[in-house]
């Protein structure tokens, strides 16, 4: 929301950048045209090497005023300067303006830059829910090995934010080095359902094959919005079984997702139902070719969906 309101702002701020790094192209062109009179020699190429430093110097001051200031158009001008950003906005992400630490996150996802992961995932357990929302965006992008310790410290400590927590088990299933003895053991000691969905997608992803048939006995029993997770898990797991597993989802025509556009209708479906989000999930991990297209914006036939439960059973 914050990042959409000031979204005319930001591409104003971009114009006035791009501006700002036109000019001195310009009077460069300039100064060129008056050595080609007075001097044969060209430019020595230490003082191009200076005046780009003191370039680089300036673009890093003024991304340290937009953060300061609050300013959400930092994380286009991170983008633009890349992975030397990150050294500036660092010490930004502790900051005690919990809106400052959140717009430097932003932006340092943008920028990338060397060992980040390491400040997203101790930014996981910050007061803030919109910091942490941030640190996890930021992880999803940029996700280390490195950080598997921190993760499994951030699960832990986040007791409290059951959503979070869910989606740190996803981020630790995604580290193939990761340990599923300390999964299983937080498995066993947690009682919360959607944490445990969590952890249980976590380990079926890294191959427990207990929690693979956790994970597809869950999809078979489980309907609405859990049912939707089950979906979104099984593109995360993205292996074979995961895709077998949603076959008696392609039964459940529920509407799901909504994807109609307002003052236009008919340009597709209003609703994706539960068994649409299967094909298209289904279809994304096999990599199958099915006599229809798949888009991700249709109310697929009751042939259509027959010929993909006749393709999982094969």
């Amino acid at each position: 929301m914050l990042f959409n309101t000031f979204f005319g702002i930001a591409c104003f701020s971009l114009a006035l950048l791009q501006s700002a790094a036109c000019n001195p192209a310009a009077t460069g062109q300039n100064d060129a045209i008056v050595s080609k009179t007075v001097v044969t020699s060209p430019t020595p190429p230490k003082n191009s090497g200076v005046a780009g430093a003191k370039g680089d110097q300036g673009k890093m001051d003024l991304l340290t005023e937009k953060v300061l200031a609050k300013d959400p158009t930092a994380t286009l001008l991170a983008k633009q300067i890349g992975p030397s950003a990150a050294s500036s906005l660092k010490p930004l992400a502790k900051n005690e303006d919990p809106v400052v630490r959140e717009i430097a996150l932003r932006s340092m996802e943008q920028s990338g830059g060397e060992e980040i992961a390491e400040v997203f995932a101790e930014a996981l357990v910050d007061e803030s829910p919109s910091v942490k929302s941030a640190a996890l965006s930021g992880l999803d992008a940029h996700l280390s090995p490195s950080v598997y310790g921190k993760l499994l410290n951030a699960f832990d400590r986040l007791g409290d934010s059951p959503e979070v927590q869910r989606y740190v088990a996803l981020l630790i299933g995604r580290i193939e080095t990761a340990n599923s003895k300390e999964l299983q053991q937080r498995y066993r000691q947690e009682n919360n359902p959607l944490v445990n969905e969590g952890l249980v997608a976590a380990l079926a992803k890294l191959g427990d094959a207990n929690a693979q048939r956790k994970f597809a006995d869950g999809v078979e029993k489980s309907k609405d919005r859990e049912r939707k997770r089950y979906i979104d898990d099984a593109a995360y797991i993205d292996q074979a079984w995961a895709a077998r597993a949603l076959a008696p989802v392609l039964l459940d025509k529920t509407d799901m997702l909504r994807i109609g556009v307002d003052g236009m209708p008919g340009a597709v479906p209003e609703y994706l139902r539960a068994c649409d989000l299967a094909v298209n999930v289904i279809a994304k991990i096999t990599k199958a070719n099915f006599t229809f297209p798949v888009n991700g914006r249709t109310n697929y036939t009751d042939a259509q969906l027959s010929e993909v439960r006749q393709f999982l059973m094969r």
